[in-house]
């Protein structure tokens, strides 16, 4: 637990977190689809819609041009005008979570429901998750999890999870520990990277379940390599905090800067913990307070208050040299990680997880009492 007293400072077993289930880029060449579809007369609409589409992954993702939420958003408005489902799925993402536009939950709201009634999956999943939180459609958490079962019951790996979700949490429904497992074990069978997450937290985190931590890294690592950033961090965790468990000689640190790249604050302060206290790497107070700039930075006031002993000790060990220098490490760095991520890719081109519209992988659909670290 993290005491009231001033000089006591955090650890990394403090850290762990649920996420889910509380529910990249250089400078390239402009893109040159941007100037064929703005030119092109004798396009057929689908030839259009298909270099819409793959100029708004590519902003995205930075794939071919600089990352560009912004110009991502316009190039899905596009598609998603035309009535293509995913894209307006990936539009009302945008909408809720205030990427690339103003945030606007109606809006959302209207392009999921858009999406639901053209028969996507991914739009349907939205609406239940918007009912289950009570925004602008409404508060019903039984029409939500009534939609989420239906989504399930068509064998929709991310509904599975989802549902297992509201088990577990006794959204709409009674609260049923088994019946979450079963949903999330189901997700995981899918290979279903959230499903998987969940798996892993069952085994690592979630009171009551039994822990079972080499268990846990096995659905974390698969979920990992699928890119999903929160299984990142909770795997390097893991690793950190259980050094018996297999793991190749600097795999936990790698886990965590990439996770820290993908937005993931708990990681940027676990990697400034072991730089403080030299687990791993060498004892380094002003790698430690690079990080927890970053963290602090990335985490906002929830951060904050968690480093505010950690910087205040920093401020007083290091020279205003080595601060200094320390904050422009750290400036360097945000820059070029600006973005929160779900999922990274290493080659910018795997679009199996776009649009990645799930409300609850946000952590927009969360109950906020069930957030919070956890020991592992």
């Amino acid at each position: 637990m993290i005491g009231k007293h001033h000089f006591l400072r955090i650890s990394v077993y403090t850290l762990a977190t649920v996420g889910c289930l509380i529910p990249l880029p250089t400078q390239s060449q402009p893109n040159a689809l941007v100037g064929d579809i703005e030119t092109t007369k004798k396009q057929s609409p689908d030839e259009r819609l298909k270099q819409e589409l793959q100029l708004a992954g590519n902003y995205m993702t930075g794939h071919g041009v600089p990352r560009d939420i912004t110009q991502s958003a316009y190039w899905y408005r596009k598609a998603a005008d035309r009535g293509y489902p995913e894209a307006q799925v990936q539009l009302g993402y945008f909408y809720l979570t205030g990427m690339g536009v103003e945030r606007n939950e109606a809006e959302a709201a209207k392009w999921f429901a858009r999406a639901a009634a053209s028969g996507s999956l991914s739009g349907k999943l939205n609406l239940a998750a918007l009912y289950i939180r009570g925004l602008s459609i409404g508060h019903d958490p039984h029409l939500g999890f009534v939609m989420l079962q239906e989504l399930a019951d068509k064998q929709y790996p991310r509904a599975e999870d989802y549902l297992g979700i509201a088990y577990l949490l006794g959204i709409g429904v009674a609260k049923d520990s088994a019946q979450a497992e079963k949903w999330f074990e189901r997700s995981a069978s899918h290979h279903n990277p959230e499903g998987e997450y969940a798996m892993g937290s069952l085994y690592s985190t979630v009171n009551g379940h039994k822990q079972d931590f080499v268990k846990a890294a096995e659905y974390l690592r698969r979920s990992a390599d699928s890119g999903y950033v929160a299984s990142m961090h909770s795997l390097g965790l893991i690793l950190v905090n259980h050094p018996e468990i297999n793991q190749q000689p600097g795999e936990a640190r790698r886990w965590l800067e990439t996770a820290a790249e993908g937005g993931a604050y708990r990681s940027s302060m676990v990697l400034g913990i072991l730089a403080r206290d030299g687990r791993g790497v060498p004892k380094d107070e002003a790698v430690a307070y690079k990080w927890f700039t970053i963290c602090a930075k990335q985490g906002g006031e929830t951060a904050a208050k968690l480093l505010r002993a950690d910087m205040d000790l920093a401020h007083n060990i290091l020279t205003t040299e080595q601060q200094q220098d320390a904050e422009r490490a750290a400036k360097e760095w945000l820059a070029a990680h600006p973005h929160e991520d779900i999922f990274l890719h290493a080659d910018g081109t795997n679009f199996a997880y776009f649009p990645m519209g799930e409300v609850y992988a946000t952590g927009q659909g969360t109950p906020e009492a069930g957030k919070g670290e956890q020991s592992n």
